[in-house]
């Protein structure tokens, strides 16, 4: 085995991206069925101030950030959603009709039968995500609106960056049920996987990714990562269906909860229901 290789390898056993990322393949690509979550120690720069942390709008929030299709407001008439979560606040979600049909249809109708009404955040991973939607609250023992499981939908304008609503999923093709999640990494982390990777190994993150985890990326669409938070690795294994456009804050706050050793919060955090609406309507 070549020195690259062999760093893949290495990378893969211990789960340490260059020391900081905290979980990188939980709700992605699993064996036997199951869902997989890799930890990792961060290092000190993960909190290293780089350019533009020094302003606290939030990023996916600035002007610029517009110009991403992902990250646009809500057009009048638009679906979106209120995810409600009890002693938190609200999180409201632009829904992507035209590029997640079937996840956002999913989602729409379990929200409005009452399946998310007082469900529990079933799993929280420092800096990485939250998880919920099972009744029973224990993961992946839900069904879809479709009966079983059904595919992915994966679309090249829409990425798992911080913010993103995500199907969670087995790790296979037409897995996804109930079980969604909120990506929370932010900006700093993804930009601290370079330096590492170039200076003492020589590989990319995108060749890292692409090795180690199949994901196919380009330099354009890992630097909406590197600008805005998010996980990189999760693209193309789970299903994008929408995006924050209000109530980070909120998320962020749900991520400081402190949890078991099976990764729930405690105490138990309860999403007291979904609201499902189209922009600009009462």
């Amino acid at each position: 085995m070549d020195d690259k290789r062999r760093t893949i390898e290495v990378f893969r056993r211990i789960g340490l991206l260059c020391l900081a990322v905290l979980f990188l393949t939980a709700c992605s690509r699993g064996k036997n069925g199951t869902q997989t979550a890799v930890s990792a120690t961060p290092s000190a720069s993960v909190t290293t101030a780089l350019p533009g942390d020094e302003d606290d709008t939030e990023p996916a929030l600035r002007p610029e950030a517009q110009s991403v299709y992902q990250l646009q407001k809500p057009a009048q008439g638009e679906l979106c959603a209120e995810i409600v979560v009890e002693g938190y606040g609200s999180i409201f979600v632009r829904l992507f009709t035209d590029d997640a049909r079937k996840a956002v249809e999913n989602f729409k109708t379990l929200a409005e039968n009452g399946s998310y009404d007082n469900i529990r955040i079933n799993r929280v991973v420092a800096d990485y995500f939250f998880e919920a939607g099972d009744k029973e609250g224990y993961g992946m023992s839900g069904k879809s609106i479709y009966g079983g499981g059904f595919a992915d939908e994966i679309s090249e304008r829409l990425q798992p960056i911080r913010g993103a609503l995500c199907m969670a999923n087995l790790g296979e093709e037409s897995t996804n049920t109930n079980q969604f999640f909120f990506v929370q990494t932010k900006a700093p982390i993804v930009r601290a996987l370079k330096d590492p990777l170039d200076n003492r190994y020589h590989m990319t993150v995108e060749e890292y990714l692409k090795e180690a985890y199949n994901t196919d990326i380009t330099a354009e669409q890992l630097a909406l990562y590197e600008t805005y938070g998010g996980a990189p690795w999760l693209y193309g294994h789970n299903t994008v269906f929408g995006q924050i456009y209000e109530g980070y804050e909120v998320m962020d706050a749900i991520m400081e909860v402190k949890v078991t050793s099976k990764l729930r919060p405690n105490p138990a955090i309860t999403i007291s229901g979904i609201r499902v609406f189209h922009y600009g309507e009462k």
